[in-house]
């Protein structure tokens, strides 16, 4: 019995430490940030002034990757830049006269979240859909061609994205249309 007593008290007083270094931490860091604005003569009022600028700011930043997204999706639509096969990051960032870091910023952020490769291969099936639909006699290789991707891709990110291979999705859109 006096083995658990003393056990119980070293786990009463390791609780009380870690509480206590816990509770160090919040001050510390209650400190540095009531100093950094005491610096700064900032008043609750400034402090305020300033959440509110940087909330501006961000909605700003957010306009612009707008704008500049929609330059990039204009380019790449008016240029047939998905065409190409060897399209790459960071050459289609330089061709945007953007950092890839922007590039990858702008993209994600207007996309959900996508990657290059995932938003230009999304712009790359949504016009070969276009194209199955509205030219049944052009092969499916040469659509895979006109996208940007070798067949074999084409077949391959097709199916991953809609569950059917090209073929039925022409066939199907053929039945719909009754044509």
């Amino acid at each position: 019995m006096g083995i658990l007593s003393v056990l119980f008290t070293v786990q009463i007083l390791t609780i009380t430490i870690e509480i206590a270094v816990i509770s160090t931490l919040y001050i510390f860091v209650f400190y540095i940030v009531f100093r950094r604005f005491k610096k700064k003569n900032k008043t609750p009022e400034k402090i305020s002034e300033t959440l509110q600028d940087e909330d501006d700011m961000t909605k700003e930043s957010e306009m612009n990757y707008k704008e500049e997204y929609d330059r990039i999706l204009k380019a790449v639509y008016d240029e047939h830049l998905y065409a190409d096969q060897n399209l790459g990051r960071d050459s289609f960032a330089a061709q945007m006269n953007l950092s890839r870091h922007a590039l990858n910023r702008i993209i994600s952020s207007n996309t959900s979240g996508q990657s290059f490769p995932q938003w230009i291969n999304t712009i790359r099936l949504e016009i070969a859909c276009d194209l199955l639909r509205n030219k049944p006699a052009k092969p499916v290789g040469e659509i895979a061609n006109e996208v940007g991707l070798t067949a074999n891709n084409f077949h391959r990110l097709f199916r991953l994205q809609f569950g059917i291979t090209p073929v039925q999705y022409r066939q199907e859109s053929t039945k719909k249309n009754g044509l």
